[in-house]
């Protein structure tokens, strides 16, 4: 996992809320200083903005949060229950966050699909996606790429290369210019 994957999934963790207190207030601080992370945190804002947008707040019924309570404090005064309540709680850490923030962006994912396939036009592609040629930037690179520099540049880094221009791609094919034109300009930018 690359530095740059490190960031971006941090960055995620963050935008989601899945940082306890203490982590939180560290990246707070660091993206005052980090552009990479403050960029990424920025990305991370601008793809869930929607989801924020379109869906009205709920409340949860009255007497929920009691009925929940009663009915953890009637499992556990059951023997067998018990041990189980206890076990469960000796293994919370980062993994069990790691895990939440993953299905909570699953599930952020999937209402995203779920709001832009209702809302989205019945023909394509949009003016948005027919003003890049995403394929065309995509082989450009490749092409303008010198084959002995990179030839020379270890399969870690190449691969992180390849990453970071599939990422591009599919920026462009989803229609974010923005992202795509600051991946491609990063690879342009790339020294071997």
């Amino acid at each position: 996992m690359t530095e740059e994957d490190d960031i971006d999934g941090l960055a995620a963790e963050y935008v989601l809320g899945s940082l306890d207190a203490e982590e939180r207030a560290a990246v707070d601080a660091r993206r005052r200083s980090d552009a990479a992370l403050a960029a990424a945190i920025e990305t991370w804002e601008r793809r869930f903005a929607p989801l924020s947008e379109q869906t009205p707040g709920t409340a949860p019924p009255p007497g929920l949060f009691e009925a929940v309570l009663s009915r953890i404090s009637q499992r556990t005064h059951e023997p067998h229950r018990a041990a189980e309540v206890a076990a469960l709680r000796s293994h919370s850490g980062r993994a069990r966050r790691i895990a939440v923030a993953a299905t909570a962006l699953a599930a952020c994912v999937a209402a995203a699909v779920a709001v832009w396939l209702a809302h989205a036009p019945s023909h394509a592609p949009t003016t948005q996606l027919a003003a890049m040629d995403c394929g065309g930037l995509y082989k450009d690179f490749w092409r303008k790429l010198d084959r002995d520099k990179y030839a020379k540049i270890s399969a870690e880094q190449l691969a992180g290369v390849s990453r970071m221009a599939l990422r591009a791609y599919d920026a462009c094919q989803a229609g974010d210019e923005p992202d795509a034109d600051a991946l491609f300009g990063r690879l342009r930018r790339m020294r071997f």
